[in-house]
């Protein structure tokens, strides 16, 4: 799923004119769907990011041929250390090098002004940490706020979409990363692996987990 790896980046003088200065974090319930982009898979999350503490944790389902994974994550810069937990309670712990992200990602340019339905908003291209992709926002920019988010291959030979719509975003509170039980009582076990919804043969690296739904939210 290398299409969707986070690149929030130091917001950019086009927000920062229309007053929306970097807030402290990012909170939203989003969808996301494409076709023919690298690892391409369809995606359900709640996601939280702390910007300035550098902490993230998702509610997440996502859906790749033949496979449905679904779960919780937490993620904390501070001591590298991830933590995924199936519906069915058990919680894993690992090692992370997932970058969380530090506030809007970087412009490359003011595409223009367009309406979402009757509501104004703003396209903006951001740099892609991916090659091979153009990414494109759709900003609401009197709410401060991030409406959808565009992909597409830059290989007009080789044609390839991808849209992310943000719902309900709003500011993540320090409840949002409170670990569960089930994985404040793993803590320091580090242990490499884990299971989705009882799939034996379906394990992958819980870093790699977290990795994919941080991923979601490239823009």
């Amino acid at each position: 799923m290398k299409f969707i790896t986070i690149a929030f980046l130091m917001i950019m003088i086009a927000l920062a004119s229309a007053g929306c200065a970097n807030p402290s974090g990012f909170r939203s319930t989003f969808t996301s769907s494409n076709y023919n982009l690298a690892g391409s898979s369809s995606y359900e999350s709640m996601v939280n990011i702390d910007f300035v503490g550098q902490r993230a944790s998702s509610v997440f389902e996502f859906y790749a041929p033949s496979k449905t994974y679904s779960g919780f994550t937490f993620s904390f810069a501070a001591n590298q250390t991830s933590y995924v937990m199936g519906f069915d309670g058990k919680c894993y712990e690992a090692s992370s090098s997932a970058k969380i992200p530090s506030g809007w990602p970087t412009i490359v340019q003011d595409i223009a002004p367009y309406t979402l339905g009757v509501f104004p908003v703003e396209m903006f291209e951001v740099e892609s940490e991916i090659p091979g992709l153009n990414q494109s926002v759709l900003f609401d920019l009197e709410n401060c706020v991030l409406v959808s988010s565009y992909l597409a291959n830059s290989d007009q030979t080789n044609p390839g979409f991808g849209t992310m719509n943000f719902l309900n975003v709003g500011v993540p509170t320090d409840e949002d990363f409170q670990l569960p039980q089930a994985c404040i009582d793993v803590v320091g076990s580090s242990k490499p692996k884990i299971g989705f919804n009882q799939m034996r043969n379906s394990n992958t690296q819980v870093s790699r987990v977290l990795e994919q739904v941080l991923n979601a939210m490239k823009f």
